[in-house]
């Protein structure tokens, strides 16, 4: 099965981020899925069914506060051919998560993409060049308190990003991550 880590959105984000969209850019061919937005914090591919229990190890050994994520920019990569919208400020948070995470799954010898992190939400795939600019920049806040564990699944109709699972993040100020620091001793 193909497996990535990511950050899913409630389905009124999603809405508001493909209502974006449709305001501020031309259509175009390919878009993705609403119900498909989501960003990667890493990407395992292929990964074999025996291998499932140490990614869940890796899992839940990770521990990190919740945080805002301000959506502000637009992005084309012209070799994977995909148009995205992101962060210009990656949250010390998500950068500390997305750290971790690989760590986890380096020491349970689960291969990540190690390519430096941008975080981002693939709007539309297999674009030949980049779309003129939209009518106004995303400006757009999310609030993450969970990561999860993704399938990407091939259907008739397209691919389909399953979450299996999620793990919730700490509130920041928590009684949780204040024991978790030493605090009450």
């Amino acid at each position: 099965m193909r497996l990535f880590f990511g950050l899913d959105f409630t389905g009124p984000d999603k809405l508001a981020i493909d209502q974006w969209r449709n305001k501020m850019l031309p259509s175009l061919a390919h878009p993705v899925a609403p119900g498909n937005f989501h960003i990667t914090l890493a990407f395992l591919g292929e990964t074999a069914d025996n291998a499932l229990e140490r990614v869940y190890h890796a899992a839940h050994q990770v521990s990190g506060d919740s945080f805002s994520l301000h959506i502000d920019q637009t992005g084309y990569w012209s070799k994977p051919k995909v148009y995205w919208i992101g962060p210009t400020q990656i949250p010390s948070a998500l950068d500390a998560l997305v750290t971790q995470l690989r760590d986890k799954l380096n020491q349970q010898r689960i291969s990540t993409d190690n390519r430096p992190y941008q975080p981002h939400i693939s709007l539309f795939r297999k674009l030949r060049e980049n779309p003129p600019a939209p009518l106004c920049a995303p400006d757009m806040y999310f609030d993450v308190k969970a990561f999860c564990l993704f399938e990407s699944q091939s259907t008739t109709s397209g691919v389909r990003y399953r979450v299996m699972e999620h793990w919730p993040l700490t509130e920041p100020g928590s009684i949780r991550e204040q024991l978790a620091r030493g605090h009450f001793q």
